[in-house]
């Protein structure tokens, strides 16, 4: 029987991760083995000792600093023993029998890179930011002039969340959100894991931009499904959008070549400008222009682009 590592890494989200915990715990697991690998970011908050407490039998590391998202993992990864590894951000619940449906899901197409499945949201409703298409200079200027928002569900001026399919289809996809993502434990490591450079945001871009790279293939399924109530660990909009920023500035560093990755980031800083502007002359909402306000501010952090 082929065993599953499953990762979690918390960070100051220890009621949700032990949430996230019990419905492993509780899930149909009959054809395969499970073990659970749950790494502390240095919470810093009694996380650590409250796990432990609810849960001594586990694999529960403590990390002696937040070394990132993308790093953790990789620390996971290197004390997994599975044939598979789950990734699976702690802000979530697995339904009962995804872990059996990703696992079928993976035996059938074995060639993929990786395979991800459907989110929603706590009341129920789908979620469709689990997937997206890799970024063009295209989607970067929609995106920055309002034009994504504006027709969210046009394949031209929206493509980057493939807004006219429902997530009910099995397809391939480009990017799968690695807040649930199973992966062959072999091929990950050929890959060499995650790229440490991406403290958080756009680590799980740039491994797929890589496995596409490498021909393989990533791959969606409606029938595994979990709840994900997002944001745990950056509930601050204004410094998740900046973080946000300064990872997708080093991705196009990485990975586009330097006159389109220019024009991308420049448009990026004049979108962000703009939302600033905006804000003030038509007197938003309080609260959205501060927001874009503070992310300008912090332009000094997210517009350099040697990463963090």
């Amino acid at each position: 029987m082929e065993k599953i590592s499953i990762i979690i890494v918390n960070y100051r989200t220890a009621d949700l991760t032990a949430e996230c915990i019990k419905s492993v715990l509780a899930a149909d697991t009959s054809t395969v083995n499970v073990e659970i690998i749950v790494l502390d970011n240095a919470s810093g908050d009694g996380s650590y000792e409250k796990l432990l407490t609810q849960y001594p039998n586990l694999q529960i590391v403590k990390l002696e600093k937040n070394i990132g998202f993308a790093a953790a993992n990789n620390r996971g990864v290197d004390l997994a023993t599975g044939d598979y590894i789950l990734f699976l951000n702690p802000d979530t619940v697995v339904q009962e029998d995804s872990i059996e449906a990703i696992y079928a899901f993976a035996k059938r197409a074995p060639a993929a890179g990786a395979w991800g499945g459907q989110t929603l949201f706590a009341d129920g409703t789908l979620n469709p930011t689990s997937v997206s298409s890799f970024i063009t200079l295209k989607s970067v200027f929609y995106r920055a002039v309002g034009l994504s928002a504006a027709f969210s569900r046009s394949r031209i001026f929206n493509p980057e969340t493939y807004p006219d399919w429902k997530r009910n289809t099995e397809r391939k996809v480009d990017v799968l959100f690695f807040c649930f993502v199973l992966v062959k434990a072999e091929v990950w490591r050929r890959l060499g894991g995650f790229d440490e450079r991406f403290f958080m945001f756009c680590e799980d871009d740039d491994i797929c931009w890589r496995m596409q790279k490498a021909g393989l293939d990533r791959l969606f399924t409606p029938s595994a499904r979990i709840i994900h109530y997002g944001g745990a660990s950056t509930p601050h909009r204004a410094n998740r959008i900046a973080m946000l920023l300064a990872a997708r500035m080093m991705w196009l560093q990485l990975h586009w070549k330097p006159l389109p990755a220019r024009m991308a980031r420049s448009i990026i800083q004049a979108g962000v400008f703009g939302r600033m502007v905006a804000g003030k002359i038509t007197k938003w909402r309080a609260d959205p222009a501060q927001v874009w306000k503070q992310v300008w501010s912090e332009r000094a952090v997210w517009a350099r682009f040697s990463g963090y």
